[in-house]
């Protein structure tokens, strides 16, 4: 896929389709590693409050992070916003400009997992108790979110609360799941992933890891069009578990809902 290509794709996806929120806005992103607040009830400088359960959203590569970035996390925060219970810490890792380091996909995955160790030292350095924590990975963002926890664990004696990855491709399976055992890295992880056109994961046979198959709408152009492929329509059914308290998965089976409702 040419970078032409993906801009365009990009530049059509900002505006949202079917009344779907838009997880991509055209505009370069320097970052490469920041923690963000983007709680509703804080100011975006302002620090986490530590009292408070915190939910932590990394999104996934980004192959053109100077012409545009994800919005995903934003998007998160409107709709536990919307859901009107009590405040929790919604934060987001952002990464964009170091989602994609070389041409080599062994030498992305270490970077990967390097950026899971930063988000863990900015964690605490935050104040943030690891025991209260919820960290979501979209993509290779499950890399991230993996490494975190393990970081957390066997680096510090803290493990997450949580940790949720979001249609992980079967290319870092082997990484997340086996070598850095996510599975034994928080007590509770969750695997969420879908079929159909665009679609990256599939189940997962590790112990301690609690796998979901996620019926999404993928039409065929999925396959070849990002916004429109199982792949990120998992992520649009996450959002829609916030807002409806009713479904049994999802956000609703989290303990930061628990903690935080």
């Amino acid at each position: 896929m040419t970078a032409s290509f993906v801009l365009v794709a990009a530049a059509l996806s900002a505006v949202g389709l079917g009344g779907r929120p838009s997880f991509i806005a055209i505009g370069g992103d320097p970052a490469q590693g920041v923690l963000v607040n983007l709680s509703p009830w804080a100011q975006r400088s302002a620090p986490p409050d530590p009292s408070r359960p915190t939910v932590v959203f990394i999104h996934g590569f980004n192959p053109i992070p100077r012409a545009t970035h994800y919005t995903m996390a934003e998007r998160l925060a409107e709709a536990i916003a919307r859901r009107g219970t009590a405040p929790v810490n919604v934060l987001a890792w952002n990464w964009n400009a170091a989602t994609v380091v070389s041409l080599r996909m062994r030498a992305n995955q270490e970077n990967d997992v390097g950026q899971g160790r930063l988000l863990a030292a900015a964690l605490l350095a935050a104040g943030l108790p690891p025991e209260r924590t919820h960290l979501i990975g979209q993509s290779s963002g499950a890399i991230v979110a993996a490494s975190a926890a393990r970081t957390l664990l066997d680096g510090y004696g803290r493990p997450a609360a949580q940790v949720t990855l979001l249609d992980p491709a079967t290319s870092y399976h082997d990484l997340v799941f086996g070598r850095l055992a996510v599975g034994t890295a928080s007590p509770r992880v969750e695997n969420y992933w879908a079929d159909g056109p665009g679609a990256f994961g599939r189940e997962v046979p590790h112990a301690g890891v609690r796998n979901h198959r996620v019926d999404v709408a993928a039409p065929h152009l999925g396959a070849v069009y990002l916004p429109r492929s199982a792949h990120w329509n998992v992520v649009h059914w996450y959002l829609a578990t916030v807002e409806d308290k009713a479904y049994p998965l999802g956000y609703n089976g989290s303990v930061t809902c628990a903690g935080g409702s």
